[in-house]
């Protein structure tokens, strides 16, 4: 009946919504089919064919463990849970846009182009600094390649 108060507030008093035992039965379901979900995700993570359908089944997993909980915390009747799929919810998607940096790039972060030295970075003049400027793309350009050529690898490797 708790659940039913905080779906539906003051309406919860209306005796048709008293004897609704529905409701809780369609949840019981709803967590069975997510962890079936979550089962055929984490397979997908296991055994994809490439990085990056690894990647998107990663990110559904994190969508079904949201779920999960939210569906828990409803069935229940609480909103303690409720926080921790908001953080799952953060958590997941600054993973999925490192990933997804990751598998464009190579890596996460690109550091070939910053001047840490401020006494270096005064003495530099402009053709110097389009020579660097340069240079990082020609190393990002790299990366790129080098990538294509593992996730090729990777896929003709799972092929045999």
């Amino acid at each position: 009946m708790s659940s039913l108060k905080t779906f539906f507030g003051e309406a919860a008093n209306n005796s048709f919504l008293e004897e609704l035992t529905i409701l809780p039965m369609c949840l019981d379901i709803a967590l069975v089919i997510c962890a079936v979900n979550l089962l055929c995700f984490l397979y997908r993570v296991l055994k994809g064919p490439a990085l990056s359908d690894r990647a998107v089944a990663m990110d559904s997993c994190g969508i079904t463990v949201m779920a999960l909980i939210v569906i828990y915390s409803i069935r229940q009747g609480t909103t303690l849970y409720m926080s921790c799929a908001l953080v799952i919810a953060i958590l997941g998607f600054i993973g999925m846009v490192t990933i997804s940096k990751y598998l464009q790039s190579g890596n996460v972060v690109d550091n070939s182009n910053i001047i840490l030295d401020l006494d270096a970075a005064q003495d530099i003049d402009a053709d110097e600094l389009q020579a660097r400027a340069e240079a990082a793309k020609q190393k990002n350009a790299a990366n790129q390649i080098a990538t294509t050529h593992r996730q090729r690898h990777h896929h003709k490797k799972k092929k045999r």
